[in-house]
Parts: structure tokens; sequence; C-alpha cells
């Protein structure tokens, strides 16, 4: 048999062929004894026979994991392409006298490609693009939630120290939990999902940084770092409590790349520089007024 009589024999079983959306082929019980070069009678009475006297081809088929109750169906909805991979072996080099030399050419010329290979390539599918799944954005949990863990860990603090709090901790927990429901009670009362955060409260809650009260890089010199050399992150001040007590603040849009991104670097520039404070004074900071900078 030569490949243009294989590709006529293909031509003619093409429509009795379908590949589904994740490409696994069928094809009718017709249409795979004519490429196994046998009767569709044949293959018909081995698929039957599975219940009652598994036929050569039947165990073949159960072996390779097929259920014998499932192979009478392949009558009407089609045999799947692995299937037909195993019986066209079978006509191939395993049914003695039944052997066909058509099998045995379909057997060499789909042997580099596979079956599933071939089906799909004659229907013309493609695999289906898939969009690469983004991560979900990270999210804080609900202000209910994060002000109940506060007054816990302000609770087991207190435990741990027998109400000895040390009075700068426990004013920051107070200030950071008026600050919070400050933040949250504006969102509900403009409607916007804007995020202002003084560069401090930015440093340790989204970069995880501390941020030390005294020492060469303490807050004071953090705030007046990013106003002196990051003046386009923004100007606007609002009032916060600051040791509390009701402060101008300076106040960042986190809710911007752009200022998120500007501020991170500043940041990161201000922890990486071994003296903010001398080029701090280079630039003339120190002769402008002070603002707290939480």
């Amino acid at each position: 048999m030569s490949q243009i009589e294989v590709a006529q024999i293909i031509d003619q079983i093409k429509q009795e062929i379908t590949v589904d959306a994740l490409g696994r082929g069928k094809a009718s019980m017709k249409a795979t004894a004519r490429l196994a070069g046998v009767s569709d009678k044949a293959i018909g009475k081995a698929l039957e026979s599975a219940n009652l006297e598994p036929s050569k081809l039947a165990l073949m088929l159960m072996e390779q994991g097929f259920d014998g109750a499932n192979l009478k169906e392949w009558k009407t909805n089609g045999i799947p392409d692995i299937a037909i991979a195993i019986i066209l072996d079978y006509y191939a080099y395993e049914a003695g006298r039944y052997c066909t030399k058509q099998a045995k050419v379909i057997c060499r010329t789909f042997k580099t490609i596979g079956v599933r290979a071939w089906m799909q390539d004659i229907m013309g599918w493609t695999k289906p693009t898939t969009q690469p799944q983004q991560p979900p954005a990270p999210a804080l949990p609900p202000v209910e939630q994060r002000l109940h863990t506060l007054v816990l860990a302000m609770k087991t603090l207190a435990e741990l120290t027998g109400g000895r709090l040390n009075p700068y901790i426990e004013q920051q927990f107070k200030d950071f939990a008026g600050n919070l429901l400050a933040e949250h009670n504006r969102k509900l009362l403009t409607g916007t999902e804007e995020r202002w955060l003084g560069v401090v409260n930015f440093a340790e809650n989204q970069l995880g940084k501390k941020v030390p009260i005294s020492g060469s890089h303490y807050r004071g010199h953090l705030g007046t770092w990013v106003r002196t050399f990051y003046p386009q992150l923004g100007d606007r001040q609002e009032d916060r409590l600051v040791n509390g007590t009701q402060q101008p603040v300076y106040v960042y849009a986190c809710h911007d790349p752009v200022v998120v991104a500007g501020l991170t670097k500043a940041i990161e520039e201000f922890f990486a520089h071994p003296s903010p404070a001398t080029a701090l004074k280079k630039a003339g900071a120190f002769s402008k007024k002070a603002v707290v900078t939480a």
C-alpha cells in the first residue's frame, strides 16, 4: 500500500473523526475498521465479547485501563484515539491470520506522531492559549478585625509586663487605633478608596521597616529626607494623632503606584545611607520648619 492510498483512506474517513476542546480524538467504528483494513463487524464482535469471554483484542484494551463495560458503547459513541492505536497494533501484529498489511502500513505512518496528534492535525485542532493566572492582590483584614487584634495584643503585653506597659508603646497603640478608625471613617464618608499614609506608617506597615525614635536613622530624619529629596511625591498635610495629640502630618497618596514606588525608593536610600543627617544638612534641610512625619 502506497502513501497515496493511505492519504485517500484518511480523506474518506475524515468526516467520522472528532477532536474535543482538550485535544482528545475519537473515530467511528467504521472509520477505525477502514484504517485497520478489516470489517467493522469484526471490531464490533471483539468489543461485544468483553463482558462474556473477552477476545484477545478486548483483553488488550482492558489491560490498558479501558473498562470492559464501556467497550460496547464505542459502537455508537466512537472509539477513543488511544484505543484506536491499540486496535491498529492488534491487526498489524497480534491478530495471527487476521493481521493485515494495511494495519502495518498505518501503524508505521502513525508511529512517529501518534494517533492523537494525527487526528488533531487533520482536524486543524490547536491547543487553546491560556492566560497566566495573576496572584490575588494582598489585602488588609477588615478594620474591625485589625482593631480586635490590636486590643488582644495590648492585653497580652499588659499581662506580660504586669500592667507596667511602656508608656511610649501604649501611646503608639492608641495613636494607631485612632488613626485607623479615622481613615476608615473617611473612606465611608467620602466613598473613595484613596489611601493617605505618613512616611513612617508606610515604612513600618507596608515595607516592614523598624523606624527608631532616636539615632542616626530616626523617624524625624526619614520624613525630612522624603520632603527634601523627593518633593514631587506631594506636600499634603493632615491632622493625625501623634503621642496622643492632633498634629499636622505629611501624608502621601499610597493608592498611587508612582507615589508608592517613589516612597519605597526614598526609604531604601535613607536606610542605606551611612549618615542621613549629614546629607540633609548639606541639602539645607534643617533650615526649614519641622513638621511631624508619622
